[in-house]
């Protein structure tokens, strides 16, 4: 005598409360986007040299050179320790307020370009991290 079972169907397993990835804490690790500026000085400093390990997305760090005498807010833009320029006069003051004001402000690579005209080479997009 053959026995005719019901199909098997896959059962749902509860949710074990305690094995859930804990929240993250608010402010860890977000970052608050600011604008969008070109790179300016590229064919004065490294960035030209850098060209070819240079990539989107890439991280970049912000300084302020206080003592710069064509730009009393200047914001100078380095990755792995070399200059690669400075953000544009015209648009530096909200992130030099910021780091003036001990505010962590990084960069990050938006877009590299191949073209003559060095100021639409890199796009930097600047971001305000919430590490206070």
């Amino acid at each position: 005598m053959k026995v005719h079972l019901p199909p098997v169907q896959a059962r749902r397993i509860p949710l074990l409360s305690g094995h859930r990835r804990p929240p993250r804490p608010a402010g860890v690790g977000r970052v608050t986007y600011l604008q969008r500026l070109p790179l300016a000085g590229f064919e004065h400093h490294e960035a030209a040299r850098l060209w070819r390990y240079l990539r989107t997305g890439q991280a970049l760090q912000l300084s302020r050179e206080h003592t710069n005498p064509a730009d009393a807010r200047a914001v100078r833009i380095s990755w792995l320790g070399e200059q690669l320029g400075y953000l544009p006069r015209c648009s530096n003051s909200l992130a030099s307020d910021l780091l003036d004001q001990g505010v962590e402000v990084i960069a990050r690579i938006h877009t590299l370009r191949e073209t003559d005209d060095p100021w639409a080479r890199i796009d930097l997009d600047l971001y305000l991290t919430n590490s206070r």
